[in-house]
């Protein structure tokens, strides 16, 4: 199961580096920057996000069991879980958030480190538990916050499951 996990990530994402940060976010073109975001139609873009089944979807968030799903981010314990943002000292915790240099780094969003398809959907997942917040964050919160504006219940009209779930992804992990 794990292995299948890995291979989908793999496959649904760039491998190559890219660079990223404020500056590419601002400005670029490339698959991290907000034009990419908002124009195109593969993986990281807003499109994606709502209309794939792939991880790095809103639906794989919602549904999947691999990394880049909520389950995860609550049950897993590498990079790309709330366990892992709270042990660990590798890309994907808080320790290397404020003290690393690459990709998940603060200092790399600042300074245009690159990221692979992998660490980009580590960010995703990142910036949708709100651990961080940084500009891509907002722009994929606000997709998922419209995503889930449609999660109702049709008879009581309290929030619904998908709801919930990002909800307790969301919860204080200090």
């Amino acid at each position: 199961m794990l292995a299948a996990a890995i291979a989908l990530i793999l496959a649904a994402s760039p491998q190559q580096a890219s660079p990223w940060g404020q500056y590419q976010w601002d400005n670029g073109t490339g698959f991290l920057s907000r034009h990419y975001f908002e124009n195109r139609t593969g993986f990281p873009s807003g499109y994606m996000l709502v209309n794939s089944t792939r991880a790095g979807s809103f639906h794989y968030l919602l549904n999947g069991t691999g990394p880049g799903s909520a389950y995860f981010w609550q049950n897993g314990t590498a990079s790309g879980s709330a366990y892992f943002w709270q042990n660990g000292l590798d890309a994907g915790s808080r320790h290397y958030w404020y003290n690393g240099s690459g990709c998940l780094s603060e200092f790399g969003w600042r300074n245009g480190a690159a990221c692979t398809g992998g660490e980009t959907l580590v960010l995703q997942v990142l910036c949708i538990a709100q651990a961080v917040d940084i500009d891509p964050c907002r722009a994929i919160n606000a997709r998922l916050d419209d995503h889930l504006s449609r999660d109702i219940h049709p008879w009581s009209g309290a929030p619904g499951a998908s709801t919930e779930t990002i909800a307790r992804m969301r919860e204080r992990i200090d």
